[in-house]
């Protein structure tokens, strides 16, 4: 495979991921819904931390940096923090 050729796969896998990510985002509207229902609080630090460990466990397991991806990972919660605010702030003026 050629440089080209590779670089085409990053960008295939680099959309994808941006897809994940948006996928991820969305889902945080039903996250948010639930936990109204349940009356809960949008922050959660026992399952923020669980998602962190599964991302950490992960990541060992195949053999990639640990901190990059909890850099990631806490990124993508801080999103879905975010967009949870977001949405309480719109139902709730």
């Amino acid at each position: 495979m050629g440089l080209s050729e590779i670089r085409c796969e990053v960008e295939r896998i680099d959309a994808e991921i941006i897809g994940l990510i948006h996928r991820r985002v969305i889902l945080s509207k039903d996250i948010f819904e639930a936990k109204r229902k349940a009356g809960l609080d949008i922050s959660d630090p026992k399952q923020e931390k669980l998602v962190m460990k599964r991302a950490m466990d992960l990541a060992t397991e195949l053999n990639l940096d640990a901190g990059a991806i909890k850099e990631i990972m806490a990124i993508l919660i801080d999103m879905s923090i975010k967009k949870q605010r977001e949405i309480q702030g719109e139902e709730n003026p």
